[in-house]
């Protein structure tokens, strides 16, 4: 296929996601949506099994995910990790508890690969499994056995688990933060909360300044700085034999960039090129789906079903106990927790439409997105910006081949 169509092909299956994505106001993710397209299009035969290969966003995105993850980090400063520290414990706290019971109790069921593809795909977003991809493709490469699963199924089972989480936890978030809220309009309605006329900043005008000199802070500039991050993280992944994870690494240095104001908040955001640097590396994540075939996808439902129910049930546990201990409500602890299942800005969407449900007034309405959806964007990054990058790094290393 020539590869002007197959670019073409891909970019209408994500215009289709993105529009099914809009009609249900996030309910059905954009990704869930691809991921339904190229697995019937792909075991059907009605696309070309080399139709993302062809589409040049595969060597793209394997080239800069990397750079999508330092972006990540300059996307958090200190200053909102510290205002926010409950949230980040809850959310944190919650992450690493998920990921060392479903290890363990994968191990039970299941394989050590399967149980730490399962972990990664159910506490963390596209990057996790990507990880999780590009170690069984080493493993693969080596002539490595992987255990209960062919490789391209161990592939193919996290990406399944990431968007069915997704529909799972906007699901179950939607209803307990309009308890939250009608929590908060009580409060509120009692005189205990007051509402703000104008929001504080996240951050000032200063924050936004970089020590660099402006030939560096063009786009191409700021490709360079990403592109260079990158690669010194690379090297210094190296030299630990590969014990710290790469992109473990990029993303503290975007969060210390950003820190010291050499990269500026957001930082591909002055590129124009975020949106084809993300549906780049997306693309990676359905490479194995040319390979499945249907009855390949009954060995996949008892392992899905475990680790989507089980990893809600843990997320209830852990972040109701841990929020009660350092304050919050239980609902708001539990909502903080369940960001893990699909971030922002699912936290952001969720919460806004809570608040419209809730409120009967426009004042009311403000009240409760002043008081939630700070912590609720926050727990989106604590979480699967944050956490989940790092625990990701850290267990993909135990597979095995």
């Amino acid at each position: 296929m020539e590869p002007i169509l197959a670019f073409t092909i891909v970019m209408l299956i994500w215009t289709i996601g993105e529009f099914v994505s809009i009609k249900t106001k996030a309910l059905i993710s954009m990704m869930l949506v691809a991921s339904m397209i190229f697995l019937i299009g792909f075991a059907g035969d009605f696309l070309p099994h080399d139709l993302i290969q062809n589409s040049g966003l595969l060597g793209l995105g394997n080239a800069v995910i990397g750079v999508i993850i330092v972006h990540l980090g300059t996307m958090m400063s200190m200053e909102d990790l510290k205002a926010q520290w409950r949230t980040f414990v809850i959310g944190s706290a919650t992450v690493v508890l998920m990921t060392i019971t479903l290890i363990l109790l994968g191990e039970v069921f299941f394989d050590r690969n399967i149980a730490i593809a399962g972990t990664a795909a159910i506490t963390g977003g596209t990057l996790s499994i990507l990880m999780v991809q590009d170690k069984v493709s080493d493993i693969m490469n080596a002539n490595g056995s992987l255990g209960m699963l062919s490789g391209y199924l161990l592939a193919v089972f996290p990406l399944l688990v990431l968007n069915l989480k997704n529909l799972v936890g906007f699901l179950v978030t939607s209803s307990i933060l309009k308890k939250e809220a009608l929590r908060v309009r009580g409060e509120y309605r009692k005189g205990n909360l007051k509402f703000y006329e104008e929001e504080v900043k996240e951050n000032n005008k200063t924050d936004h300044e970089s020590i660099l000199p402006d030939f560096l802070q063009t786009s191409y500039g700021t490709l360079f700085l990403l592109g260079l991050t990158v690669y010194i993280a690379r090297i210094l992944s190296n030299l630990t034999d590969g014990y710290l994870n790469t992109f473990v690494i990029a993303l503290l240095f975007g969060i210390a960039l950003r820190h010291f104001k050499i990269l500026k908040p957001n930082a591909l955001s002055t590129t124009d090129s975020f949106g084809l640097l993300m549906i780049s590396i997306m693309v990676i994540a359905f490479g194995p789906l040319a390979d499945i075939v249907p009855s390949d996808l009954l060995n996949l439902i008892w392992p899905i079903a475990f680790y989507l129910l089980a990893g809600v049930g843990i997320i209830f546990l852990a972040s109701y106990f841990i929020g009660k201990w350092v304050g919050y409500s239980g609902p708001l602890s539990i909502a903080v927790g369940m960001t893990t299942l699909f971030g922002f800005p699912g936290t952001m969407v969720l919460t806004k439409e809570a608040a419209a449900a809730i409120g009967e007034s426009e004042e009311e309405i403000e009240v409760i997105e002043q008081n939630i959806l700070p912590i609720m964007v926050t727990a989106g990054f604590s979480t699967v910006t944050i956490t989940s990058v790092i625990t990701g790094g850290l267990i993909v290393g135990l597979m095995i081949g």
